[in-house]
């Protein structure tokens, strides 16, 4: 797990696939609202870093240079185009990419054993808000 103290060094550090493709180069940093734990990140991606995915932190290694990411070069590539309003995700959108790459978003109740159990309603309730983290220079 990538703490906020790793994650103040990530700013402008290459990022790899986990088979060792070159993806980018790290943009911005998007917060967990209710953990203040680094969650995602935005890749600059393309001819002079003029694009920018979204990708998700868990499963990332960092090693103080360069960090690697559990998804592929691809899944990023494709992955949806978001465009941010003031700076944070708004939450259709953060459910878009949630779900993109196969992650649980929201939480369920007790007693059930997953998010796509319950009712939708419950799901928007409790989903997990991102939020963009800007490092005080």
């Amino acid at each position: 797990m990538i703490g906020q103290r790793e994650a103040l060094r990530m700013f402008g550090c290459e990022v790899f696939d986990p088979e060792g493709h070159r993806i980018g180069i790290v943009g911005q940093l998007f917060i967990d609202d209710d953990t203040e734990q680094p969650a995602w990140i935005t890749v600059q991606t393309g001819l002079f870093g003029t694009n920018e995915s979204f990708v998700p932190l868990e499963g990332a290694a960092f090693d103080g240079d360069t960090l690697t990411v559990a998804v592929d070069k691809d899944a990023v590539r494709h992955a949806p185009r978001i465009t941010l309003h003031q700076g944070d995700l708004p939450p259709e959108q953060e459910r878009a990419l949630y779900l993109y790459y196969g992650m649980t978003y929201g939480v369920a109740p007790e007693g059930v054993a997953s998010a796509d159990d319950v009712q939708p309603e419950y799901v928007e309730a409790v989903r997990l808000r991102l939020r963009r983290w800007v490092a005080a220079t």
